[in-house]
């Protein structure tokens, strides 16, 4: 019986520092990435370029990332990735302090994207080292709650600082900046308390950065599996990002929300999907991950709506909580599904591969959206205009939300 004890108990004692990472980071984050569109906004922001704000950093974000995957997998590290692309997010946010207008934000900001996203790929891959794949539904649940923890924490304080101190945009978001920088580089020391095995192999710059990145490429399109999900996913996704440009404008300038209003709407989404977290991740190891994903999907098609016809900013607040419901089910499917997917030895590559295009296609998608949006607003006015954009998200939504159903469950496969 002792035995059989050890590897549970290593794996437990292995998971600590990614939950204690999880919530310090998501101290940081939550204490910023909710204000970041509005930032934008009263920077001056058009519709155009709030779609630039959307698109160069899910771009930035998700371009490198095939590179510092397959690097990974290699060299059979994940935690120096991590590490170092928290600490290049943490700094970057010092600039972010002091700029003048949304185009030095969008710099800084997709800059920040793309140097920090080594960490994405890397910690995925952990993840999956770490946790046996019947156990990663209830792991992932785990990890989102003390992310969702720490971020409602942080963006609640966050969003009370700033109504309190006031003053100009840079004073306002000193405090919160500040304290985003200290916790990720607090985050990233945590991580060196996990051991990983050093590869005693010599790496080839050449073979490895050039070659085999086009290979893991070519040996994704012949994963039938992993092609459909990237096919599915990236079809929502398109549609859902053409909103993205939009949903700040609505807060600030429809609805005339404060930094408080916009940290309530996360704060209660957050608290619902804490609560149901637990329940989430038990439901995709025990049912299947399709399903779970399947509602996650269509719950989002009520996201344009909402934003299109709310008539103030408390409506949004009370309908957050029902997104809370989607997150939870989200999160505990969409990674257990990608890792089912992945060959073991791939996890990092494949991780990468599948967020370089949801990158893209969430690029063109508010590019898209925030083009359309300057002209729809110039044709019928502002609210109008958003709404005919919002419309198109939705039926979008819609049927990005029905491909998901063509899935096939892959819980079964790892049953004996």
């Amino acid at each position: 019986m002792e035995q059989k004890k050890l590897p549970e108990d290593k794996t437990k004692a292995d998971l600590k520092p990614l939950y204690t990472r999880s919530v310090v980071n998501s101290l940081g984050a939550g204490m910023v990435n909710p204000f970041m569109g509005a930032y934008a906004v009263k920077l001056g922001a058009s519709s155009s370029e709030m779609g630039w704000f959307q698109s160069s950093t899910n771009l930035s974000n998700n371009v490198m990332q095939v590179f510092w995957g397959r690097l990974s997998d290699k060299l059979k590290r994940r935690i120096p990735f991590i590490v170092f692309g928290s600490l290049i997010i943490s700094v970057l946010w010092i600039p972010i302090m002091f700029v003048s207008n949304a185009g030095q934000l969008i710099i800084l900001l997709a800059t920040q994207a793309l140097l920090g996203s080594m960490a994405t790929p890397a910690w995925t891959a952990l993840i999956g080292d770490l946790v046996p794949s019947l156990k990663l539904g209830r792991a992932n649940a785990t990890i989102n709650l003390w992310v969702s923890i720490g971020s409602l924490i942080a963006t609640l304080v966050s969003g009370i600082i700033m109504i309190t101190i006031g003053g100009t945009l840079q004073e306002m978001f000193f405090v919160p900046l500040t304290v985003a920088t200290i916790c990720g580089i607090t985050s990233s020391i945590v991580m060196f308390s996990i051991k990983e095995k050093k590869n005693g192999g010599k790496l080839n710059l050449k073979e490895h950065f050039t070659k085999d990145i086009f290979s893991i490429l070519s040996y994704a399109r012949k994963t039938p599996d992993f092609l459909k999900y990237c096919y599915v996913e990236g079809v929502f996704e398109f549609f859902m990002s053409i909103s993205w440009p939009l949903i700040s404008i609505t807060q600030i300038k429809i609805l005339n929300a404060s930094m408080l209003h916009i940290a309530l709407i996360t704060v209660v989404h957050s608290i619902v999907t804490i609560i149901l977290q637990g329940w989430a991740g038990r439901l995709v190891d025990n049912m299947g991950r399709k399903m779970p994903l399947v509602i996650f999907r269509f719950i989002l098609i009520s996201v344009p709506i909402a934003y299109a016809f709310s008539p103030d900013i408390n409506s949004l607040i009370i309908i957050s909580a029902f997104w809370g419901i989607s997150t939870a089910l989200g999160q505990a499917s969409m990674t257990a599904y990608l890792l089912d997917i992945a060959p073991e030895e791939h996890r990092g590559s494949f991780a990468a591969v599948f967020n370089l295009v949801m990158g893209v296609t969430s690029f063109f998608g508010s590019l898209i959206g925030g083009y359309l949006s300057d002209y729809t607003i110039g044709i019928f006015g502002l609210a109008v205009g958003l709404q005919v954009v919002y419309m198109i998200s939705m039926v979008g939504r819609g049927i990005g939300a029905a491909l998901h159903l063509t899935l096939g469950e892959t819980l079964k496969r790892q049953t004996p």
